[in-house]
């Protein structure tokens, strides 16, 4: 393109003669840019040579980094693949982990709070309450749990198995009946019982948790189980009484009502029923020793008068039967000996119709007594029946919502049912008892009345045949 230019450069040049000169300068100019071009193209030709090759390597690097760069890729992808594989691995593990460390806490926390609450029903607690403090905060979960703490847990334990298993002498402040609190020697038998030695004797205590202190029962023991005690703190003996309830049955003890406390809360159809118990007390006194009296009579009396009568005493046995004159006995012998002239059916008349008159004596009151002992329990019943309606109409009004509420009221509508049913059992055992004795007695009496027929018959005719004799021989 360059030498065409300067071609045409030059025939302009000699087509204008004009313009000789100045093509001349002007060719002389152009050859000079011309060979400065080339100059500058042969230049630019070595320089783009050299950066041609400069290119080429830096391209062969490039390309070679490239390849490197690939193969590291392919190296790190592997590398972060078998990365990621261990940090699932890693993680499952440490959910696993914390799972069971979750696990390991809960029971840790568990078993605190079963011994925080042993503990504090335990009496122990009061010689050694600090620690409550630390299974309060295991168990409450302010603290994570650590080898320390789970061997102190342990420790816990162990510590109230053998307290539990020993018995000791300790001291303690123990508060007495008149609100006084004092320092006392107290013997420990395991959790069972805790008695306070004094003076005066041992006596046992009620463990207050609530408080981690001793109380004094309201009343002293019974005097039994007082003078067991007593034996046992003086080393007389091997046995002590316990309360396996570990207080609940000193506790009912000292909330057990009294009998009048009873007859009170059992509302006014207890009296009656204790009226009925009383009536039957004191006829059952009365009808068995009158009967053990009539009865000692008849085997003794008619006895002796069937005996006299054999050998035809008859003065003596008028003698006998009138020292008495209001005994059934006495009464039916005295029939008897008056009769003793008559017939034989007519004797055994007399004889039965006297121990006929006599009956109604000896069953005096026992049909009375019959009576209340059946009326007792349904006295008790109508008290009861009144209680449960009292009780139902105050649910009615206050709900359910307290137990404790209706098993108060049934409790004491039972009072009756149970006064009731104690007053008739002792009756109608007394009534059959004393019914089968005046049977006895009676059938004591026929028997006698016989025996006595038989005799005055016998002497009767003895009398008549010697009388039959004396005639035939004259």
């Amino acid at each position: 393109m360059k030498r065409i230019l300067i071609v045409a450069v030059l025939c302009l040049a000699t087509a204008t003669a004009a313009w000789s000169a100045d093509l001349r300068q002007a060719m002389k100019n152009a050859e000079t840019a011309l060979a400065q071009r080339q100059s500058a193209d042969r230049e630019s030709r070595t320089r783009i040579a050299g950066d041609r090759e400069s290119l080429t390597r830096e391209i062969n690097r490039l390309a070679a980094d490239i390849k490197r760069l690939k193969a590291q890729v392919v190296t790190e992808t592997k590398r972060g693949d078998e990365l990621t594989t261990r940090v699932t691995a890693l993680t499952e593990k440490r959910n696993r982990l914390d799972k069971e460390v979750g696990r390991i806490v809960a029971i840790v926390r568990t078993a605190a709070k079963n011994l925080r609450d042993l503990c504090m029903a335990s009496p122990f607690s009061v010689f050694a309450p600090e620690r409550l403090a630390h299974l309060e905060t295991l168990a409450d979960g302010t603290q994570f749990p650590g080898i320390t703490d789970l061997e102190a847990l342990f420790g816990y334990f162990a510590d109230e198995i053998a307290r539990c298993s020993e018995v000791a002498m300790r001291t303690a402040t123990v508060t007495g009946r008149d609100g006084i609190s004092r320092e006392l020697p107290l013997l420990s038998a395991g959790p069972f019982m805790t008695l306070a030695v004094k003076e005066e004797g041992a006596e046992p205590l009620l463990y207050a948790p609530a408080t981690l202190s001793f109380t004094e029962l309201p009343a002293p023991p019974g005097r039994i189980v007082g003078w067991r005690l007593n034996r046992y703190v003086k080393g007389k003996t091997d046995t002590l009484p316990l309360d396996l309830s570990s207080g609940a049955a000193l506790d009912h003890l000292r909330r057990t009502p009294s009998f009048t406390e009873r007859v009170q809360n059992g509302g006014p159809l207890v009296w009656p029923i204790v009226l009925i118990g009383l009536a039957g007390l004191f006829i059952g006194i009365e009808r068995t020793l009158f009967l053990k009296k009539v009865h000692d009579n008849t085997d003794n009396t008619m006895g002796k008068v069937n005996e006299l009568a054999g050998y035809g005493q008859w003065e003596e046995c008028d003698l006998i039967v009138k020292e008495q004159k209001t005994t059934p006995v006495y009464n039916v012998l005295r029939k008897g000996l008056q009769a003793r002239g008559e017939r034989r059916q007519v004797l055994e008349t007399i004889l039965q119709e006297a121990i006929l008159k006599e009956l109604p004596r000896l069953e005096r009151f026992l049909p009375f007594l019959g009576m209340l002992g059946a009326v007792a329990p349904l006295l008790g019943l109508l008290g009861t029946v009144t209680g449960m309606i009292d009780t139902f109409e105050v649910i009615h009004i206050a709900g359910t919502g307290d137990p404790r509420m209706m098993s108060g009221g049934i409790s004491t509508a039972l009072i009756t049912t149970m006064l009731g049913l104690a007053v008739a059992i002792p009756i109608m055992l007394l009534h059959t008892v004393l019914n089968r004795r005046v049977e006895h007695i009676i059938g004591d009496m026929e028997e006698k009345a016989v025996a006595l027929t038989n005799i005055v018959h016998r002497e009767t005719i003895g009398c008549c045949a010697q009388g039959c004799a004396k005639q035939v021989r004259a």
